[in-house]
Formats: C-alpha cells, structure tokens, sequence
C-alpha cells in the first residue's frame, strides 16, 4: 500500500487570485490556519467556488491554497507571493484555507481525517521548502515571536482580528505533519 505524501491538487482547481502582492524579500516563518464554511459538496466544486471569490478584486483576499474534507486541495497564490489573508502577517506566512462543513456537532464542525491530512501534506511540504517548523508557533503584538504553525485566531488584531477555525485538534495535523514530512 502506497501513502500519498504530497498534497493532490485537481487540474480544475488552479486559480489563480489577483488579491496578492510581492513579499518584498521575505521569507514565511508562519503557516496560518483558516477555516470557512461551505456545503462541502462531494467533488471539487466547493474549492472551485472559494477560488473564484479570491478570483474577485472586490473579495480583496486570497489564501495560498485551500483543502477541503475530502482530502482534496485548491491553489489560489504560488507561495513566493503574499497572499491576502492575514493582514500585518501578510508578508511572512502562508495561508491555508479549509472547507469546514456547515453541519455542526454539539458546536463542533465534524472535520474528517482526510481534511487534517491534506493540511498536513502541505505543513510538511512547506517545511522541507523554507525551513517553517512543525510546531505550534506563536505571535505577540506585530512580532513573530516563535516561527511554525498558527491559527488565524493566534494573530489576534494585527491578524485581522478573526476567530478562525475555531475549535481545531492542531496537535494530531502537527502529528501528521510530522509523518509526511518523515517520508518526503
């Protein structure tokens, strides 16, 4: 039995956002975790539709790619542009969306395995491209103050100020992460 390691991103689920811009020479020490709400239809069809949303320059924002729980992912910024979805942390991060399903659970969105491991895939890829630690990392004000991985909720107001994702069990995707990484 094989294990697909690096992350799976469909022929139609390349689109490419206008709502990015130059890092200006840096270099990501972060990865941000986010999350949205959809249908999470079967297919590709919810990543699709995030991705024309960043397509739009009215949505001013964008994410480096998206995943969904299916296990499959979306491209939206190559990673050597900034994309648009974490405010003062712009420039040294890169962001990962997830399709969270819209049925919620005792107030917890039912995530699936298939979803922890295609973020993980990208976790472990972008830490054997720049080095970004697979671990918990950590801001304070403007300030990274720990490189790795964080939630959008983590960067607090110079973030953006968002809540996202929410409630997210990050030690077994870091857990992952960590395996992927093993095998790449």
């Amino acid at each position: 039995m094989s294990v697909r390691v690096q992350p799976s991103v469909s022929k139609d689920c390349y689109i490419f956002s206008p709502n990015k811009s130059s890092r200006n020479g840096a270099k990501p020490t972060l990865v941000v975790i986010h999350a949205t709400v959809s249908n999470n239809v079967k297919g590709t069809g919810d990543l699709r539709a995030i991705g024309n949303w960043f397509n739009q320059s009215r949505s001013q924002a964008s994410s480096h790619v998206c995943t969904d729980n299916e296990g499959q992912s979306a491209r939206y910024v190559w990673d050597n542009d900034k994309a648009w979805h974490c405010a003062a942390f712009n420039a040294m991060s890169l962001g990962i969306e997830q399709i969270l399903p819209a049925t919620v659970v005792g107030n917890k969105a039912q995530l699936t395995d298939n979803l922890y491991r295609e973020t993980s895939r990208w976790v472990a890829r972008w830490n054997k491209k720049y080095g970004i630690p697979i671990r918990v990392g950590s801001v304070s004000g403007y300030n990274v103050t720990k490189s790795g991985i964080v939630r959008h909720s983590d960067l607090g107001q110079p973030g953006g100020g968002h809540s996202d994702p929410g409630l997210y069990d990050m030690e077994k995707m870091l857990s992952y992460a960590r395996f992927y990484r093993g095998l790449l």
